[in-house]
Order: C-alpha cells, then sequence, then structure tokens
C-alpha cells in the first residue's frame, strides 16, 4: 500500500461516550486518553486512534490519517486534484498534518511523522 492508514481520530463529543459504545460494539480496547484526547482506542496497549475534539473540524467524523513522504507536496497536489486545506499544518508530539477535504468532502489527515 502507498500511503496505510496509521491513525485515526473520532473528531468531538464525550470521550467516554464514545470509547463506551465502541467497546461494546466491537470489543475495542479503551484507555483515557492524553494530549487533548479524551480516550483512546487500543489494541495490546498500543493506541491506534483517539476521540479528541474537533479542533475546527465537525464533529462525529472518524479523520483517518495517511502517511506522505512529504507533506508540501502531498497537499498541494490535493488542491490541484480539486480538494481543499481544512485545516493548515498543525504539529503534535507524534508528527505534522494538513487535514484536507477530497471533492465529495471526505476528510483525511496527510501525515509527516515527527524526527
Amino acid at each position: 500500500m502507498n500511503a496505510p492508514f496509521v491513525w485515526f481520530d473520532l473528531t468531538g463529543g464525550e470521550g467516554g461516550t464514545a470509547a463506551e459504545f465502541y467497546q461494546g460494539l466491537f470489543g475495542w480496547q479503551t484507555a483515557p486518553g492524553a494530549g487533548g484526547y479524551a480516550a483512546w482506542f487500543a489494541d495490546e496497549g498500543q493506541p491506534w486512534g483517539g476521540v479528541i475534539s474537533g479542533g475546527g473540524l465537525p464533529p462525529g467524523r472518524w479523520l483517518p490519517y495517511v502517511l506522505v513522504p512529504d507533506l508540501d507536496t502531498a497537499t498541494k497536489q490535493a488542491v490541484e486534484l480539486g480538494g481543499r486545506v481544512v485545516r493548515d499544518k498543525t504539529t503534535g508530539p507524534a508528527g505534522t498534518s494538513v487535514v484536507i477535504a477530497d471533492p465529495g468532502d471526505g476528510l483525511v489527515a496527510l501525515f509527516v511523522p515527527a524526527g
């Protein structure tokens, strides 16, 4: 796969309520979040997603993060293909991302890990 999903955010809502819902529905492991996350989803103790406030994004949406080799190039290409930037570069402990919307308004975060 050229651009694998590396993380998933669930925007807005109550972290405990969403975590309990998905734990009950799918048996997902959950843990208290940190760094702005209300809760984390984990597999064998390793987080792979979390419930986070929208940060300007619509609540109640899943936001997949896709690994890209160059954030500026990927962002420019997305816009040239008819997408738009929804949230400019944001840097956190794990890396830097840009949230884009495709022409149908589907959201995805382009992501480059720290280091």
